[in-house]
């Protein structure tokens, strides 16, 4: 009896460790990985005009800049004919901002400013009252205030410096809600959760959790939605049970994409990622062209030197951790941007399990 309960319990490790280990991980919110179906951001534009800039504003070859200023200033009383406006202080832009859901008319959003027309910076300016108006086009915020700009721009008669992008630019809390988007749950006997993400593991998990904590009901309808029936007990405080669902923490699934940014040289690897056993070479050449004086001693001396970097062929044997992937990976003493080929080439190799997302 003895041997044969030490050989279930051996059997149980080696069958259902896989399984357990799927569910170790950090535990998150359901809040955090998903929201109710009626919870949806709206989005907002406007066209607007920016004054007080230091003659980085709009030419004369933008002409709806200046015919807008003349509408603008017509309805203020001022006449504007024959009026020649030579002065690049005034540029006009696109305001967008992002309309959260539940949110209430006196409340603020913040906005973002990028010129429409050939101004050179944004750099100290002052948005104008700008309506802006939903897919509908009613009107539900209006924008007013100085522009925060994330940039340094300069110039001289024959130079121009400009450090990130002077023409986009901010207004943190710049517009005042002036119509509510009323929020209606069209399904009055259920609560339909939508994940951010689509992964059957985590909507499986995500459905189990929210079965143990009170609402055996819930059942999921595909790769991230699940339905939870409303009894009339929970139907009677519906914003008690819809917080106490989203505070319902899962296990989500671990990712296996590995992101790249080719203009940074950024490499982000998810946890899933595996590398199998594979030996590879790693190397460069290094090209060296140096400019010489004319005459015979110059012709002597080969202006084009070429020197090669001798690799040493490799064998990777990492084990099935994220942290032996790294490290074999580093083994290579490659740059972040020479890891981008590799990765890929590895990817194409099928030696490397993962999804690889260029960005």
């Amino acid at each position: 009896m003895k041997h044969f309960l030490i050989f279930i319990y051996v059997f149980s490790l080696l069958v259902f460790s896989p399984i357990l280990a799927q569910q170790t991980g950090p535990s998150v919110r359901i809040k955090d990985i998903g929201n109710i179906i009626e919870e949806r951001d709206n989005q907002l534009m406007g066209f607007g005009l920016v004054v007080g800039l230091r003659n980085t504003g709009d030419s004369k070859s933008t002409g709806f800049t200046h015919l807008a200023l003349r509408n603008l200033l017509g309805k203020y009383g001022v006449s504007t004919s024959g009026a020649n406006f030579d002065s690049r202080n005034t540029a006009a832009v696109m305001v967008t901002a992002t309309l959260p859901p539940f949110i209430k008319k006196g409340q603020r959003v913040s906005v973002a400013v990028s010129a429409l027309g050939d101004s050179t910076s944004l750099i100290g300016g002052t948005l104008l009252l700008t309506p802006m108006q939903g897919a509908d086009l009613n009107t539900y915020a209006v924008a007013q205030g100085p522009i925060v700009v994330g940039a340094a721009s300069a110039s001289t008669a024959t130079n121009r410096y400009d450090r990130n992008q002077s023409t986009v630019g901010l207004i943190t809390n710049g517009a005042i809600v002036e119509a509510d988007v009323p929020v209606t749950f069209s399904d009055q006997h259920n609560i339909t959760i939508v994940l951010n993400d689509s992964n059957f593991i985590t909507v499986s998990r995500a459905t189990e959790s929210i079965q143990k904590n009170g609402f055996p009901g819930a059942r999921a309808v595909d790769a991230n939605m699940i339905k939870i029936p409303l009894s009339d007990l929970n139907s009677s405080d519906l914003v008690r049970t819809i917080a106490d669902i989203e505070n319902i923490e899962v296990v989500p699934d671990s990712s296996s994409k590995i992101v790249i940014n080719s203009r940074t040289g950024t490499v982000v690897i998810g946890e899933k990622v595996r590398l199998f056993p594979v030996a590879l070479t790693h190397g460069g050449v290094t090209i060296q062209i140096s400019e010489q004086a004319g005459g015979l001693e110059a012709a002597a001396v080969d202006p084009i030197q070429v020197t090669e970097v001798p690799a040493d062929l490799l064998f990777l044997n990492p084990a099935g951790t994220l942290t032996s992937l790294v490290n074999s990976l580093n083994s290579l003493g490659a740059t972040p941007k020479d890891l981008i080929s590799i990765l890929q080439a590895l990817r194409e190799a099928k030696a490397l399990i993962a999804h690889i997302e260029i960005i």
